[in-house]
């Protein structure tokens, strides 16, 4: 099995932001026991360095937070060799000699042979969230599953940090998602993953244990 896991730039804060290590480590351990069961490839967020969309040029802000998710992308692949799993960074915004471009022929013979594919910038193209990002990989690479890591359960009826009567939904179609006006996820990327029948799983990935169990369907919404 192939899957996408997205880690939100706001997951990888951890307790200490911008860089907390502990959080990276964390998250390698997570993919690495995972990885014994299905090939992953990963699309990092940036927001824990710089969210592009509140900087006074946009287009120039989507940039830098493009270029913030290469720098987690090199973090993950350090704690992910610590941890003893193979992983390569591929970016939307090549860095020569520190990020080869995204090739979706290179990243599918990687996780054939094993690696953890770490996917950076985001598209490449302002205005377009990694969320969507994280689809659009995930069918150029054939994955079955995307893997959307949250700081909550999975998808409620409002915010649960803000309405305490928000009622958590295990499953629904991307339909669903998209008529109720939903959040958890960039709209783009659902009605992107309805039209190829691709599913969702959200879930809180800040527990051990937690990326293995939404793998098997134990935990989470799942879309689709």
């Amino acid at each position: 099995m192939r899957v996408l896991l997205k880690l939100s730039g706001e997951l990888l804060a951890g307790r200490r932001p911008p860089i907390d290590w502990e959080a990276f480590s964390f998250h390698a351990r997570e993919i690495a026991a995972a990885s014994r069961e299905a090939e992953i490839a990963v699309v990092v967020g940036g927001g824990n360095i710089l969210r592009g969309a509140r900087t006074p040029v946009p287009a120039t802000g989507h940039v830098m937070g493009m270029l913030a998710t290469v720098i987690n992308a090199l973090a993950l692949r350090d704690a992910l060799r610590d941890a003893g799993k193979e992983a390569r960074v591929l970016s939307a915004l090549p860095v020569p000699g520190v990020a080869g471009a995204v090739d979706q022929w290179e990243a599918r013979d990687a996780l054939a042979a094993g690696e953890v594919v770490i996917l950076a910038g985001g598209t490449g193209l302002p205005y377009v969230t990694t969320d969507t990002a994280a689809v659009l990989r995930a069918l150029a690479l054939g994955a079955e599953l995307v893997l959307k890591g949250s700081k909550v359960e999975g998808v409620f009826t409002a915010d649960p940090a803000e309405d305490p009567g928000a009622e958590f939904i295990p499953r629904l179609t991307h339909a669903e998602y998209l008529s109720r006006g939903l959040r958890v996820l960039d709209p783009a990327a659902v009605q992107i993953a309805a039209e190829h029948g691709l599913p969702i799983v959200v879930f809180r990935a800040d527990r051990e244990g937690a990326l293995r169990a939404a793998l098997h369907g134990e935990i989470g919404s799942r879309i689709g």
